[in-house]
């Protein structure tokens, strides 16, 4: 029998006690997203634990490259099928500990594999609160159909009293697992509605606001399908089949249309994000109704992250996704995302704004990001890679040479 994952052993840094989530002094708020980590595969094997330590690694070298003044666990943290003991809050130190360590706030969405035999999403909850720096909430306790992780953040200004948000994160749990209904139950429907009419009476403005859930939106498999993922306008990889909230149940679209109407019909929602399907994360604009499916999207930028884990199938590098708020362009409903690999590069980077859908993407295969920290700035700056760059001049000068001769 085994004995079990060991738990986080590294001293814990002193909290700071106040964990509400700022702009920084740049006037920018960066998350950084982790999906389908699937620890706890293989417990009993020497495999097991190896690729759990090298999802560790992927954790920790993103965020050293990273400035996450957020992290965002969306689904699948825990293989559920893969553990054979009550093994999983064991688990979860172990995927917290980069984070505590950096002492950088996280929140969580579970996902199906985290409600399973020997994972119980409840018990990971109830785990996560024992971490000072764990933002994750359940705002709809006593409804066990409704699942756990269903509730909201608000972001504030750098300074000053934390009274109206700049920024609304919403998170919602699309179950699945021992809750055979993968999609987000109606009546999360009923209270994100609320929760959001309330919310713009409280504040006498609408906020602008992202949503995070692990199971994608049919809409999504319904784009791919007709008129499909085109690779300059979406760029991204695309590499199979979206498996959509209900799929599992029963294969049919429809379950999640009232959660899509909801998304669809709030104000000031720029984005959302994703997990579940590992050789996927492509954004798109859900704009018009699509071919087989009447919910208009309004412009709602619907998004993948990025295998993080090495659980789990698929053999994309593996990484996190990065998603970049700017006060100064909130108005605009702009948001910046790039996929940050273990490796440091950064395959595509995107600005997700009122002509993303339209815009031609054609991003060098060795383009990376680098941050540079410094007196308390931010900044970014583009570099490509010098074979990139090589290869681009010798092709525009060699080819019309050999069309002329």
């Amino acid at each position: 029998m085994s004995s079990g994952p060991p738990s986080s052993t590294q001293a814990q840094p002193e909290s700071r006690k106040d964990y509400t989530l700022r702009f920084a002094e740049d006037g920018t708020f960066q998350i950084t997203v982790f999906s389908d980590l699937h620890f706890a595969e293989a417990e009993n094997s020497v495999d097991g634990p190896a690729q759990d330590k090298r999802t560790v690694e992927v954790v920790k070298k993103v965020l050293d490259r990273e400035n996450s003044k957020l992290v965002v666990l969306n689904g699948d943290l825990i293989s559920g099928y893969g553990t054979v003991t009550d093994n999983a809050t064991l688990y979860l130190d172990q995927i917290v500990d980069p984070i505590v360590q950096k002492d950088i706030p996280f929140a969580t969405t579970y996902g199906n594999h985290d409600n399973q035999a020997y994972s119980k999403s409840s018990e990971l909850f109830e785990r996560e609160k024992t971490y000072p720096n764990s933002l994750t909430q359940n705002m709809i306790p006593g409804n066990a159909q409704a699942g756990v992780s269903n509730y909201y953040l608000q972001v504030y200004a750098a300074s000053g009293a934390a009274e109206v948000p700049d920024v609304i994160l919403w998170f919602f749990d699309s179950r699945g697992g021992t809750l055979p209904h993968d999609w987000v139950d109606d009546s999360v429907v009923e209270w994100f509605e609320k929760a959001n009419a309330n919310l713009v009476g409280q504040y006498k403005k609408t906020i602008p606001s992202l949503a995070f859930f692990h199971i994608p939106i049919s809409s999504q498999y319904e784009f791919q399908n007709n008129p499909g993922v085109n690779p300059s306008r979406e760029p991204g990889i695309n590499g199979e089949t979206v498996v959509w909230q209900g799929q599992m149940f029963d294969g049919k679209t429809g379950h999640d249309v009232a959660f899509m109407r909801a998304l669809a019909n709030t104000d000031g929602l720029m984005a959302t994000f994703s997990g579940h399907d590992h050789n996927n994360d492509w954004c798109y604009k859900w704009t018009d109704t699509l071919p087989s499916q009447d919910v208009p999207g309004k412009g709602v930028n619907v998004c993948y992250g990025r295998h993080t884990g090495y659980g789990g199938y698929g053999h994309l590098a593996r990484g996190g996704r990065q998603i970049v708020l700017k006060k100064d362009t909130l108005k605009d409903k702009e948001v910046v995302t790039w996929i940050r690999l273990e490796d440091g590069l950064v395959p595509a980077n995107v600005t997700l704004n009122a002509t993303y859908g339209q815009d031609e993407y054609h991003p060098l295969r060795h383009l990376e990001l680098r941050s540079i920290a410094g007196s308390g700035s931010h900044c970014t700056q583009l570099a490509a890679g010098i074979y990139s760059t090589g290869l681009f001049v010798f092709l525009l000068m060699y080819l019309p040479l050999r069309l002329w001769n």
